[in-house]
């Protein structure tokens, strides 16, 4: 279910340390993150990440070492090759085309996500978050540059 009433803004660049400099270490993507999370969530977040040669992914959870869903805050991740994807045309900053795929529910439900392409890498940002925050993030994550 979308928020509508937000509890929080949280600092990724502190929250994401420790994970992007693990990351960086297995990953030959540009790392791109936004520089803050709104979030409903009003327990503590926790940040884990992994990463391979064409792929990584940055995971915000209210739990230590989160494993599923129902535990997971915001998701963002990257890889190389592939196609942005999404119903929902995006304008992004510095002219990046995306997509938006609002919530969708069929077994289980999927947050809304923001989808673009750059230097031949496919980056996404999901979140239980309003089409505007989306975007804001992803805005911040492509002007701020690689981490």
């Amino acid at each position: 279910m979308l928020a509508t009433a937000l509890a929080s803004v949280a600092l990724l660049p502190g929250l994401f340390t420790p994970t992007v400099a693990e990351v960086k270490q297995d990953t030959k993507l540009p790392i791109l993150l936004p520089s803050t999370l709104t979030t409903n969530e009003t327990q503590e977040l926790f940040a884990t990440g992994e990463g391979e040669a064409r792929r990584y992914q940055f995971i915000v959870s209210t739990v230590d070492d989160c494993t599923g869903a129902a535990c997971s805050t915001a998701y963002f991740g990257a890889s190389k090759g592939g196609s942005v994807y999404g119903d929902r045309k995006a304008t992004l900053a510095n002219g990046r085309k995306g997509r938006y795929l609002p919530m969708s529910c069929g077994a289980s439900c999927s947050p809304p996500s923001v989808v673009w392409k750059e230097r031949g890498v496919v980056y996404e940002i999901s979140a239980d978050a309003t089409r505007a925050q989306l975007v804001r993030m992803a805005n911040s994550a492509i002007k701020r540059g690689p981490r």
